[in-house]
């Protein structure tokens, strides 16, 4: 592995490969969807013979994994990217990244993977595949550089904050599938193992993804495929749905069992989900002990403290075609988590030193108090067909909290030396305690009418305290606007993929979708609502700029969602509106909190948190009044809030309409999205709303060929308080700027199957934001790149 990491690093390697054929489910995925689509059947034939979806697809599945004529095959995936930024207006927390040229970057990495599928028998099959993704931070040129680690003041030094030229991830996974005559099981080991059971459970919904924004996890399909799904439908469904979340090590499952029961179990480690929680633990991508500086140090995903538990079992055509199942999940610590210099500085427990007459020593204690959570979900679920025209999807969950408490203490004792002397002797004491929250039930429920005009019903009831850190709802006392985090593909507070919801967050969200031939139309309408009283902290992502943005900061680690952007960074700092200011986190050199204010990046993605204040008062008495890990500001507004959101979403192929012989799309996404302390219906603009925000986006798309797109893009988006305030440098006090940002981009791209199997992806962008009340934030910036990704 040592001489692939040097090889790979010496020569840049840029060209790359996949395979994964991930047996059952994943083959069919990974292909041509439109080969294996088997989710519509509208033969009457097939129905009366009571041939159902589920039976038609676990016997295809059946004849792809164990009819195969050779027994060793081999398949795989490249991706490269090149990538420019060129900032020509910038303010000071982007000076490190204002220019240069990416190869590859943090989150679509150059990928060589590989894997091989070995047909023991028709009863038999093992898979195994290795990949490597590959990254070149770069150099730049900062007159301002700090000192090395030898004392050397450098000029020219590495871009990526971790000080390596190139990094390579590894990532290795292998499975068996046996076929018995009364059942079939498989079992997969390794890295990034999919998995889905519930909503409440494990479950990521599937967000609206444009064309584009071409995602380096996109499967193999053709280029009029991708445009079918991104553009002419505006939505991933059946195969191409993606509700699976990522967690490594081992898992068993089912693929056919008598009585139609489905089994799956899950052990392993996870991708980390708190670090919007006060009491986070920066493990980075530290696979051992936080604080650590040893070569003992690994790297990856995920991390040694915590292993996650799950197991599903379900029965197919419980009632009628609905199939039940039930799951439990949770999170096991271990208990030498409380010895780690990471844990230790989180809660301040710390090290004291003092000399005992004794032992003739100097002996070192520790005093303090921590804890770890260890959350346990229980959940059952029911889904599947009501009759030909409905669809249902119900999830009714509990949660449990249990909290382990680790307090270190200081014992002082009167005892009598040699001489007869009386001295003080400490000893220390560790005591272990449990608290338990009561079990918290949640709900969730789909209902979909399907046949003249469909229309889909989804209810939430997601109390707080609700805490399923895998599920779509975000562990996350706090608050965001209904539907603005669906848009797009990346990462929002909590490490939400595409959450709709978070805790402490309950309401009804109708769809309505005319058909229109070839495109779609939809108009959704939303009202939710927090049932009880919480702080105001308000979140909002970037949703037309922030992909695009969140590739260029790579000077910082916290570009993986640790702490604001400009946490690492001290050549300037993001002039932010205030958040609750009042909580410091000493452990990483005193920067705001989870919910202080100001600019955040993560995978794909950036967003903004803020406190909309009712006065100068209360924002200057949170500035200038502390609080800590267990208690929240006494100056934080709270409130019963409310968030509507409306949007409109089509696509039409006017080709045909004027003679044209190819795909020839007319394509735009608009809403509405708003925040208030009491219900509102609708507003169109920011008065009265603590938090208001309008968003468009239009993308026609014409194919010169079947093989070859041109794409362009338009868009706008405005995000307004004026209940936001900012810290004055020269008094240090709060003073009230409103927030008004309006961003804006044009673009103009191309998709071409230039090869078979092999597909070429430029973009050129131009972006702008303006921050109309504070003119120092604003930023230009000239974007361009090309991706190539092949299979073979």
């Amino acid at each position: 592995m040592g001489l692939l990491r040097k090889k790979y690093a010496s020569e840049h390697l840029l060209l790359f490969t996949f395979c994964a054929l991930s047996l059952l489910g994943q083959i069919a995925i990974a292909a041509d969807p439109g080969g294996l689509n088997v989710t519509k059947i509208e033969n009457p034939d097939v129905d009366t013979a009571g041939l159902s979806l589920d039976v038609l697809e676990s016997h295809t599945n059946s004849t792809l994994l164990f009819g195969g004529s050779s027994p060793v095959s081999f398949s795989g995936e490249g991706r490269l990217k090149i990538q420019e930024h060129d900032f020509s207006k910038y303010p000071a927390y982007m000076s490190k990244d204002q220019t240069w040229t990416q190869a590859n970057y943090e989150g679509n990495e150059s990928l060589l993977r590989l894997g091989m599928i070995v047909h023991a028998n028709r009863n038999a099959v093992l898979w195994s595949k290795i990949g490597f993704q590959h990254t070149l931070p770069g150099n730049f040129l900062n007159k301002n550089a700090g000192p090395d680690k030898t004392g050397y003041t450098r000029v020219p030094t590495r871009h990526d904050k971790s000080e390596e030229t190139a990094n390579i991830h590894e990532d290795m996974a292998a499975g068996l599938a046996i076929r018995t005559v009364t059942a079939s099981f498989w079992l997969r080991m390794g890295n990034v193992l999919w998995t889905e059971a519930s909503p409440l459970t494990i479950w990521k919904s599937q967000p609206r993804t444009f064309a584009w924004d071409y995602l380096p996890f996109e499967v193999e399909q053709p280029v009029s495929r991708y445009y079918e799904y991104n553009i002419a439908k505006g939505e991933k469904s059946g195969r191409a749905a993606w509700n699976k979340k990522a967690f490594n090590g081992i898992d068993f499952k089912s693929i056919d069992l008598p009585l139609g029961l489905q089994l799956g179990i899950l052990y392993g480690t996870f991708e980390r989900y708190d670090n919007f929680e006060r009491e986070y633990i920066d493990y980075s991508n530290d696979i051992a002990y936080a604080g650590e500086t040893t070569e003992s140090k690994g790297r990856g995903i995920g991390d040694s403290f915590r292993n996650v538990y799950h197991v599903h079992l379900a029965r197919e055509k419980t009632i009628g075609d609905l199939t039940l199942g039930f799951n439990t999940i949770g999170i096991l610590y271990r208990s030498d988590i409380a010895v780690a210099q990471g844990y230790r500085n989180v809660f301040g427990i710390k090290d004291a030193t003092y000399s005992d007459s004794l032992l003739n020593r100097a002996v070192t204690l520790t005093s303090g108090e921590g804890f770890y959570k260890e959350p346990q979900v229980y959940s059952m679920d029911l889904r599947g067909a009501l009759s030909e025209n409905w669809e249902m999807h119900a999830d009714v969950a509990v949660s449990i909290l249990d909290t382990l408490w680790t307090k270190y203490s200081v014992l002082k004792l009167a005892v009598k030396d040699s001489t007869g002397n009386t001295v003080s002797h400490f000893s220390p004491i560790t005591s272990n305690r449990n608290t338990w929250t009561k079990p918290i039930p949640a709900f969730y429920g789909k209902l979909k009418y399907m046949k003249a005009i469909p229309v889909q019903a989804d209810i939430a009831y997601i109390p707080k305290g609700f805490y399923s850190p895998f599920s779509f709802a975000t562990p996350v006392d706090a608050f965001f606007p209904f539907g603005s985090n669906l848009v797009g593909p990346g990462k929002f507070i909590g490490r939400g993929e595409g959450s709709p919801y978070t805790q402490n967050m309950a309401g009804m969200l109708v769809t309505v979708s005319p058909k229109i031939g070839y495109g779609h139309f939809r108009l959704a309408y939303g009202q939710h609502f927090q049932p009880k009283v919480a702080q105001d902290v308000l979140y909002f992502p970037y949703r037309l700029n922030g992909q695009d943005l969140s590739t260029s900061f790579q000077s910082s680690y916290n570009r993986w969602g640790n702490d604001l952007v400009d946490g690492s960074i001290s050549s300037g700092k993001y002039q932010r509106r205030l958040g609750d200011e009042s909580y410091k986190t000493s452990a990483y050199g005193n920067p705001p909190g989870s919910e202080g204010g100001g600019l955040r990046n993560d995978y794909l993605s950036m967003s903004e948190g803020f406190v909309p204040y009712e006065s100068k008062a209360q924002a200057d008495s949170n500035l200038f009044h502390p609080s800590t890990i267990l208690n929240r500001s006494n100056f934080v507004p709270k409130h019963q809030k409310w968030t509507f959101n409306l949007e409109a979403d089509g696509a039409w192929d006017i080709g045909p309409t004027i003679g044209y012989g190819h795909d020839l799309f007319l394509s735009a996404y608009g809403s509405i999205n708003g925040i208030s302390g009491e219900f509102r219906p609708l507003a169109l603009g920011a008065k009265d709303m603590m938090l208001w925000g309008t968003y468009l986006r239009v993308e026609p798309a014409i194919a010169l060929t079947d093989k070859f797109y041109l794409l362009a893009l338009g868009g706008y988006e405005n995000w307004r308080s004026d209940m936001a305030y900012m810290e004055d440098p020269e008094t240090g006090e709060a003073k009230k700027v409103p927030m008004d940002y309006k961003d804006v981009a044009a673009g103009f791209g191309f998709d071409w199957d230039f090869a078979s199997r092999v597909g070429l992806h430029g973009r050129v962008k131009w972006m702008r934001h303006e921050d109309k009340n504070f003119s120092a934030n604003d930023w230009v910036n000239n974007l361009g790149s090309a991706e190539i990704k092949m299979w073979f």
